[in-house]
């Protein structure tokens, strides 16, 4: 029973002892790839246009930085990686990848001081948080960073399929989670004599010229929203 409690009590004192990092969450929102009323030329089973949703966030991007360690651990960001937003710590805005979480520590990336704007590497861990000085300084830019391929994401692709005489041919997909849905795969024809403009779920498309292999088009309206 003794040692129950002590283990108990050790357990609560780590917990009471760890660092206290508040996360960021990702934002969510709407996109279309391409612009509107555009003149574009595209080849058989090339996208027309891909819109769905996509995570993002503030962000910054390393431009310099050296190789060192920090608490004994290997920096593992180089020059162009980009580093969303993602926790704060007393006056620390923090920047690192979540998917980088090792058994020797819970977050590392680079935090940036809101009261005087300095920029130093950290790692938060069970031993506390930690913060390094370089003498050579880590330059970086603001920037964003997005996920077009985010948990639970939509997205949608109209994609040029070739032509039969004065019919133009089409296939329209959705995706979730980056994996098409069978169901929602359809396969779309439109003849040119009838109208040069297309449509499909609030997509508009002039079809200015098409051959076996490529076409010109202009896009006029996205879909409709979700």
């Amino acid at each position: 029973m003794k040692k129950t409690i002590t283990i108990l009590s050790i357990l609560i004192l780590v917990t009471s002892c760890a660092v206290q990092v508040k996360n960021i969450e990702l934002k969510r929102r709407i996109y279309d790839d391409v612009p509107l009323n555009i003149s574009m030329k595209s080849e058989i089973g090339d996208k027309l246009i891909t819109t769905g949703e996509e995570d993002y966030q503030d962000a910054i991007k390393i431009i310099d930085i050296q190789n060192f360690s920090i608490s004994t651990v290997q920096f593992p960001y180089t020059s162009n990686d980009v580093l969303p937003y993602s926790g704060i710590h007393n006056d620390w805005d923090l920047y690192y990848d979540k998917s980088r979480v090792q058994t020797n520590y819970d977050h590392i990336g680079i935090a940036i001081n809101k009261k005087n704007n300095q920029i130093k590497p950290f790692i938060s861990s069970l031993a506390g948080f930690t913060t390094k000085d370089l003498k050579e300084k880590i330059k970086i830019e603001e920037t964003e960073f997005s996920d077009t391929n985010c948990k639970s994401c939509f997205k949608r692709e109209f994609i040029y399929n070739g032509k039969v005489g004065k019919n133009v041919k089409f296939i329209y997909r959705e995706f979730i989670n980056d994996m098409a849905r069978p169901a929602f795969n359809q396969e779309l024809q439109y003849d040119l004599d009838e109208s040069k403009i297309i449509g499909f779920k609030g997509l508009r498309i002039e079809i200015l010229s098409v051959t076996n292999t490529n076409i010109e088009y202009k896009i006029l309206s996205s879909f409709t929203k979700k």
